[in-house]
């Protein structure tokens, strides 16, 4: 993750419990540009979204319990897969950074 993904990600936290997704943030991740969203629907159960300029999904992520699985574009390349796992990681495990 670039220092520009660490910046556009200071602000943003993921919302306590929600009952639909909540946008987070718009930032480039590699050579794409998406819109961030989350949505913490139940105790231990996180998902990310991440939509593209034209609004269709284009990745996402679930985190429940321990285990994060992530799912990206196949046509993406190496670069943007990993950037994009690197700012979801970040967003799901900042909560318990300090704990």
């Amino acid at each position: 993750m670039t220092e520009p993904h660490l910046a556009a990600l200071t602000g943003p936290t993921l919302p306590p419990f929600t009952d639909q997704p909540v946008p987070l943030a718009d930032l480039p991740v590699g050579a794409q540009r998406v819109r961030v969203w989350a949505d913490r629907p139940a105790r231990g159960l996180t998902r990310i979204m991440l939509v593209d300029a034209a609004g269709r999904g284009c990745g996402d992520a679930i985190l429940r319990g321990d285990t994060l699985t992530v799912t990206l574009p196949a046509e993406w390349s190496a670069a943007d897969r990993v950037a994009a796992t690197g700012v979801i990681a970040h967003l799901v495990y900042q909560d318990t950074a300090g704990s």
